[in-house]
């Protein structure tokens, strides 16, 4: 440990965002290696995010994030004017320079890009955990097998306003513009068999390899057991927007995290595919190709099979989610590996079902909301393509009866942004 460390510059007061709430650092002392940073809260609550700093540049989320000891009032809603703390060690950093401490207050509408959400046996309502960017995301987003196994890691989709072009010009999904009136939290991943197991606690999926199948895609699931029952029996009462039957997998996780989670919206599932692309690109931007899918996601083509017997090979079949590049907005699979379920019933012109994610929703427009009223099917929307099938881009668009179990589609959950 360089001694140097230890000569701090004067710690610098948050740096405020544009409206209140604001954080204040009061003062800062150094005792046993340990940083205590106090601080103050105005116009609160809000989500407080820590940094340290040195020439006016970050340390790394990673040497911040593993120096805060437990108790810190730190990465969560807060309450209160204070005075709060924030603990850190210093030898978590070995460099040379002079370092600066900065708190930042995140408003409950617009909190940090990042949210961790334990949904394992042992978790509590409102104890998520919020970090600004990828590499402050504890263990890293792919070192951590915690969000694969027993907690639910999102990313921030800022989408509430943004009007664009949704739809695949053919018959099952004509070009339309769409306005999402939310911002949203998205998983990262698609829910795997361990986040299943923890909820639900068996494993159904076909792909049942154990040195392999805990971080694979749950399938063989159907949306019924996933929203509106405990079993495979459907019921009005539980379908968007009333609130998942409490003993279905998002209900269960619902009451364990205090935090509403549901499944996409198509339109939100399309809109975070893209990634602020157009159709002519995956969702990184590289061009949509088979060719370039090598390196997108799980198909046919780079070592899925459809056919594959039950506890196949680790090379077919589906693949450990997040076995391929992530896109620009940090989501891993949205190409391949399992079909996603979304909350739209399905219907030929691709009719958006969803009223409340759409703000363009005209007074004409067929209103799709209730199954088997006003519907001419029973089936829910599945995008993305599968590990079974061709190189294919977000216009991939299908469907399967709400009652339906199958190996070649899963889900991945969204939240609201707005913090509990």
């Amino acid at each position: 440990m360089k001694s140097q460390v230890f000569l701090f510059a004067a710690f610098a007061a948050v740096a405020a965002i544009a409206d209140p709430p604001a954080a204040t650092i009061t003062d800062s002392t150094i005792a046993d290696d340990v940083l205590t940073v106090t601080y103050t809260l105005a116009n609160g609550p809000a989500v407080i995010t820590f940094d340290i700093l040195t020439n006016g540049a970050s340390i790394g989320g990673e040497a911040v994030v593993s120096g805060v000891l437990y108790g810190s009032e730190v990465w969560m809603k807060v309450t209160g004017e204070g005075p709060h703390k924030i603990k850190w060690r210093v030898y978590a950093w070995n460099g040379n320079a002079d370092i600066s401490a900065v708190v930042t207050a995140w408003p409950l509408d617009n909190p940090p890009n990042y949210m961790v959400a334990d949904i394992s046996t042992k978790a509590h309502p409102n104890t998520q955990r919020y970090y600004p960017e990828a590499d402050f995301v504890p263990g890293g987003v792919l070192g951590d097998t915690r969000y694969r196994k027993t907690a639910l890691l999102m990313r921030k989709i800022m989408a509430k306003g943004i009007t664009w072009t949704m739809g695949n010009n053919g018959s099952a999904s004509p070009w339309r513009e769409v306005t999402l009136t939310n911002n949203y939290y998205m998983g990262v991943f698609e829910v795997t068999q361990a986040q299943w197991a923890q909820v639900k606690g068996n494993y159904p999926s076909k792909f049942t390899l154990l040195s392999a199948r805990e971080m694979r895609p749950v399938e063989q699931v159907a949306y019924d057991e996933i929203r509106v029952s405990s079993g495979n029996s459907w019921s009005a009462d539980y379908e968007f927007p009333n609130s998942p039957h409490g003993s279905s997998f998002l209900g269960i996780v619902r009451t364990r995290t205090g935090i509403d989670f549901d499944l996409p919206g198509e339109a939100q599932w399309e809109y975070a595919a893209h990634a602020g692309h157009d159709y002519s690109c995956w969702g990184d931007g590289t061009p949509n190709s088979s060719v370039n899918l090598m390196t997108q996601g799980r198909f046919t083509g780079n070592g899925g099979n459809g056919n594959d017997a039950a506890n196949c090979d680790t090379n077919k079949g589906t693949a450990v989610c997040g076995s391929y590049k992530p896109s620009d907005f940090g989501l891993y699979d949205m190409h391949g590996n399992v079909n996603e379920l979304c909350l739209d019933w399905y219907t030929s012109d691709g009719a958006q079902t969803n009223l409340d994610y759409r703000v363009n929703i005209k007074p004409e427009d067929p209103q799709y909301m209730l199954y088997p009223a006003n519907t001419k099917t029973s089936s829910k929307v599945k995008r993305g393509g599968s590990f079974a099938q061709s190189a294919i881009g977000t216009a991939s668009r299908n469907s399967d009866a709400h009652t339906t179990r199958y190996y070649n589609f899963g889900f991945r959950v969204i939240c609201p942004v707005e913090v509990p």
